[in-house]
């Protein structure tokens, strides 16, 4: 028996690099709206666009206070950041202040990427992670609700031009959502994407609303295992994927029995990343976690060194008093 201590957190983690300093996450979610022009099945019931945007002022004092120490910005969580009408200066700024071994990056659901926004994205070297959760039209509309499914992959054909001369590190992913309408597809999406010209895939678990979740069983291991050894096949870079399935763990090529290890569940998202939603609300980590502080009124280093986020960084690994949306998080195999 060994100790198994691949999480997904890592997986994201390998990406951006460690910290500058411990008096700042090296990683920082900004939700800049939660606004959206879809109503994707497993985030909301209708179409959403109600002004729940952070002011700009909010959002600029927070590049300026943290930009000499974060290593990546993510301008997104529940929302559409494309949605905005101030959308390329709020780019635009991060990009000015920075620092030049930082990445931004937005995860968007494609439908406003017309061909001069892709041009901006990158002319500003903004890593894109577009939502792709179907093979095909009817799968995919019916999950990505309002959503047009030719014109995403037309969009990630153009996508895949405009960027063709970066390094596959920087270069667009999509991403997948797996979930009980799409889970026998993963395989077919992975090659849909790498005909489109795609070089890199992520793809979790989604486990909630519960009725939508993925069905765990040996075939959904079996289809994630040929998707992975697709994507090395066809010298892509598999940036994300569930390391625990059920009661099975990610293993070389393949899942094998969580029997043959010992698995370390602990935390340390709250140590090195945060996310701050559209109304200066602090979160422990883009999944939620637990609510730490509002920076309205005090700056982000307050929150971050408050009392409240301490006490919660110790609750996240403690069986007694961790929050619920920590329970069953699959960021680390728990």
């Amino acid at each position: 028996m060994k100790f198994y201590t691949n999480n997904s957190f890592a997986q994201m983690q390998a990406c951006f690099g460690g910290q500058i300093a411990p008096d700042y996450p090296y990683k920082l979610y900004i939700d800049v709206t939660q606004d959206c022009n879809l109503s994707c099945k497993m985030c909301r019931d209708k179409i959403e666009i109600s002004g729940r945007t952070m002011p700009y002022d909010l959002f600029c004092r927070l590049i300026d206070e943290t930009a000499d120490y974060v290593r990546s910005y993510s301008l997104f969580n529940w929302g559409e950041p494309t949605i905005l009408k101030d959308f390329r200066d709020r780019i635009g700024y991060v990009c000015s202040q920075k620092r030049t071994d930082c990445k931004v990056e937005i995860s968007t659901n494609g439908m406003l990427l017309t061909d001069d926004l892709i041009a901006f994205l990158r002319e500003h070297n903004v890593f894109v992670i577009v939502s792709f959760d179907g093979a095909d039209k009817k799968t995919f509309e019916d999950i990505r609700r309002g959503a047009n499914f030719d014109y995403i992959c037309d969009r990630l054909k153009a996508l895949s031009k405009e960027y063709s001369d970066v390094p596959i590190f920087d270069s667009p992913e999509i991403y997948t959502s797996i979930q009980r309408g799409n889970q026998k597809q993963l395989l077919d999406i992975a090659r849909l994407a790498h005909s489109l010209g795609i070089r890199r895939m992520g793809y979790g678990l989604v486990t909630a609303p519960a009725g939508l979740a993925a069905e765990i069983n040996d075939a959904l291991r079996t289809e994630i295992e040929e998707t992975a050894e697709f994507i090395d096949n066809n010298c892509m870079l598999n940036s994300l994927y569930p390391t625990k399935v059920g009661d099975y763990l990610w293993w070389g090529n393949k899942y094998s029995s969580m029997d043959n290890f010992m698995v370390d569940t602990d935390c340390y998202a709250p140590f090195v990343t945060a996310s701050i939603a559209y109304n200066g609300n602090v979160f422990l980590c883009c999944n939620g976690g637990d609510l730490a502080g509002n920076v309205n009124d005090k700056s982000f280093r307050e929150v971050w060194h408050s009392k409240r986020y301490n006490e919660l960084r110790e609750a996240v690994n403690s069986e007694k008093d961790m929050p619920c949306r920590c329970r069953n998080c699959a960021w680390f195999n728990r």
